[in-house]
């Protein structure tokens, strides 16, 4: 190649951003368009929500196995692997004849972003040095990583208005075919880890993560509800199963010492209650825009740049706030600005406008977004070895994933309770469906408030895991020397 250095690390940040943004798009471009969807199928609602929750199911409970096969079998192979399933997928959902075609199609989305999604974090770490170039990169990614979901609700918005729904499908098609051929060219390929592929613990890890995704997604009755809590309790099982099979393999999924790590586990933590409070403040905010100050979905969409212009601005300077101050302390900034926002969004009112009780706390959510996404992308990639920065980036993407499904169900759930409260004499309600876009139900304007509170509240702990669970300067201070065995850096991690 007769490339510039320059250019060529410009490559692997288009393509590696290109990735990121694909995968995120994809978790909000559909949810604009599930009216039109109904509408064509004449699906009940109960069947419609697993158009959303169908992707969700497979890519939290395939996080953790995708990156351990980026680890073993090469993480540029899992990521040409996963932008061609996905580029697949979308063309069959956006040709799909009925509801049953486009729900499986959907998780097959799911499955091929959750095998892309951990080399992305592990490929950028892999191409540029730790130090100000990773942080600087870093910073870059979490803008495209913020930008996503947004970014979604936007083009789900236009393409719906004026092309019609098949086309949040078909826009996937011609972006990742060109993926697929740029990745081998532009991105080096990682080394391979020579030890057997632990398939009980795979098995065990990714039929309890899916089975408890699936569980905290569904609010159903009757029958839904039983099944919803059977599988909670067999995924429990099968995760105990799997941390006892991990204690007993010579050559396990996630070696035990990785999760004694102070400064990963901190950030995990951190990473739950993050994904928590996003699906929170995205979920419902929209729907207070729209049932109750009247937006329509394009214009909601919309309302969210406030929010995505501080990420843009705020995530560079995040990258260099970790190089001079550490993960730690920016994770915890992060946290801080996410309880502030929350509290703020707490006060809404049905009389008051969109400039005086959203923007205040939108901003304060970007900053916090812009602080987490860098951060904690900094902190897991520097506190392993480089063998395992597949698996590392794998369990960051399932924290926040496993914490948007809890913490969307339970928040949901507690809103939902102030309707059957009474507590809202003015009946500012919202029709609302599941964390999966399912059955509708009503939420009052009192329960808007005691989510978002509530989510102040998981900001708290999110702090509080960062406070405590990770030594100053995270990212530095764990980082292994070379040479230095995985086990011996997670044991140095979790002495500290």
């Amino acid at each position: 190649m007769n490339r510039s250095r320059g250019e060529a690390s410009r490559g692997v940040l288009w393509v590696l951003g290109a990735a990121q943004l694909m995968i995120l798009l994809d978790t909000s471009i559909v949810h604009v368009a599930l009216p039109s969807i109904r509408e064509e199928f004449a699906l009940p609602s109960h069947r419609l929500q697993w158009t959303v929750t169908a992707y969700a199911l497979a890519f939290g409970g395939f996080l953790l196995l995708g990156g351990r096969l980026g680890d073993l079998f090469g993480r540029r192979r899992m990521l040409t692997a996963g932008m061609a399933l996905f580029a697949a997928a979308s063309a069959l959902g956006g040709f799909a004849p009925d509801g049953a075609v486009l729900i499986a199609a959907r998780a097959a989305q799911g499955l091929g972003a959750a095998l892309a999604a951990p080399a992305v974090l592990a490929l950028l770490a892999a191409h540029y040095p730790e130090g100000k170039t990773r942080h600087r990169a870093l910073g870059i990614l979490g803008t495209v990583s913020s930008l996503g979901f947004t970014l979604g609700l936007i083009l789900g918005g236009v393409l719906t208005s004026a092309l019609g729904w098949r086309w949040v499908f078909f826009v996937n098609v011609p972006a990742g075919t060109a993926l697929v051929f740029l990745a081998p060219r532009v991105l080096m390929e990682s080394g391979r880890l020579q030890r057997p592929l632990d398939v009980p613990g795979a098995v065990t890890a990714t039929a309890g993560l899916a089975l408890l995704v699936y569980a905290c997604s569904s609010t159903g009755a009757g029958a839904e509800t039983a099944l919803a809590r059977g599988a909670l309790a067999f995924s429990v099982l099968l995760l105990l199963a799997f941390l006892i099979i991990e204690a007993r393999r010579a050559s396990p999924l996630v070696p035990l010492a990785m999760l004694r790590n102070r400064t990963l586990a901190g950030t995990l933590a951190v990473g739950g209650a993050f994904g928590a409070i996003m699906g929170t403040s995205i979920f419902l905010l929209t729907l207070y825009l729209q049932e109750v100050l009247g937006f329509d979905p394009l214009r909601t969409g919309f309302a969210f740049l406030p929010q995505e212009c501080v990420v843009l601005l705020a995530s560079p300077l995040a990258g260099r706030a970790v190089g001079r101050f550490g993960a730690k302390a920016v994770l915890a900034g992060g946290m801080g600005f996410f309880g502030v926002g929350m509290l703020m969004l707490s006060g809404l009112s049905a009389q008051g406008d969109y400039w005086s009780t959203a923007v205040p706390g939108l901003l304060l959510i970007g900053l916090g977004v812009s602080c987490v996404i860098v951060a904690g992308a900094a902190a897991v990639t520097a506190t392993v070895d480089p063998e395992r920065h597949g698996l590392a980036s794998g369990l960051w993407n399932t924290a926040s994933h496993i914490g948007t499904a809890v913490g969307l169900a339970a928040l949901v759930a507690l809103a939902r309770l102030q309707a059957d409260a009474g507590l809202d004499p003015v009946h500012a309600a919202a029709a609302v469906g599941t964390a999966a876009g399912g059955p509708a139900g009503a939420i009052p304007l009192a329960g808007f408030q005691a989510a978002f509170l509530a989510a102040a509240g998981i900001a708290v702990a999110g702090l509080a895991a960062a406070l405590a669970g990770m030594n100053t300067k995270a990212a530095q201070a764990s980082r292994p020397r070379r040479g230095q065995p995985g086990e011996a850096a997670c044991q140095a991690g979790n002495d500290s």
